[in-house]
């Protein structure tokens, strides 16, 4: 594992031209390479490429060898870097997935995560549109062990901490986090990294349904990077050496007693 992780986050929103969301996503990364030169991994939203809905489910979904894991990469190749790709709907048999890919630096696909815990809240419900994988999101990348949870999983702290129990070194999340919800949102990313005391990257989108206020919060909960509501570039250097501190002056995880937890 590195001791200090260098993150890009791309901040974009969707639109109906699915070529041009990724031209837009791509530029940002290119930009973002202007600017900051060593990066081990860039992050993007979920679902910013195209949007499933109940509708357009049986013609929306993409297969694997396609434009987007092309581009991405190509991408990657090119500028050395680990992507995860936030998430678009992928065909798999006879299934439409909620998926984001995991690409390394030579451009090779690592795996893919499958969103588990479809939103099924408020007004919406996200398994009309696509279908719900079933294994959790942990991949190795050559700076260290990462967990993937999209969106509405934040609300599952079951689902984080058992990310967190296998070991991982960073949280990223991609989302579509809906307005006006951002205090919901802030409160969501922050009690990921206390409760767990990691590092947690989240990107959201931002158009006119999406607030944006992608961040990153330190494992004492604290937000250390943020974008604001427009499309942008989130920047961060994740030290393993504080986490591993406040680990240590925090622990928690030496002081659990699953013996008397009945979690089911």
């Amino acid at each position: 594992m590195k001791r200090e992780i260098s993150v890009i986050g791309i901040q974009v929103g969707m639109t109906e031209d699915k070529h041009d969301n990724l031209r837009r996503a791509l530029a940002l990364i290119d930009e973002g390479f202007e600017r900051y030169k060593k990066i081990d991994v860039i992050c993007l939203p979920e679902l910013y490429y195209s949007n499933p809905t109940k509708e357009n489910r049986s013609s929306i979904g993409e297969v694997l060898d396609s434009e987007f894991f092309y581009e991405f990469s190509k991408c990657a190749k090119t500028h050395r870097v680990n992507i995860i790709t936030g998430s678009y709907p992928l065909i798999k048999g006879d299934r439409l997935l909620n998926t984001c890919l995991c690409i390394d630096r030579e451009g090779n696909l690592i795996g893919d995560y499958s969103k588990t815990h479809l939103f099924d809240a408020f007004s919406s419900k996200e398994s009309d549109t696509v279908d719900a994988g079933d294994e959790i999101g942990i991949f190795d990348f050559d700076f260290g062990k990462v967990g993937i949870a999209i969106c509405y999983e934040l609300r599952f702290p079951d689902y984080l901490r058992t990310l967190a129990l296998k070991g991982i070194d960073v949280l990223f999340v991609p989302s579509a986090f809906y307005t006006p919800r951002h205090d919901q949102w802030d409160i969501l990313v922050q009690s990921a990294a206390l409760d767990n005391l990691l590092y947690v990257v989240a990107l959201n989108q931002h158009n006119d349904h999406f607030f944006g206020r992608s961040c990153m919060a330190d494992p004492c909960g604290l937000i250390v990077s943020r974008v604001s509501d427009q499309e942008g570039i989130m920047y961060g250097i994740l030290d393993m050496d504080y986490q591993e501190k406040v680990r240590e002056q925090v622990p928690t995880y030496q002081n659990r007693r699953p013996e008397l937890y009945d979690i089911k």
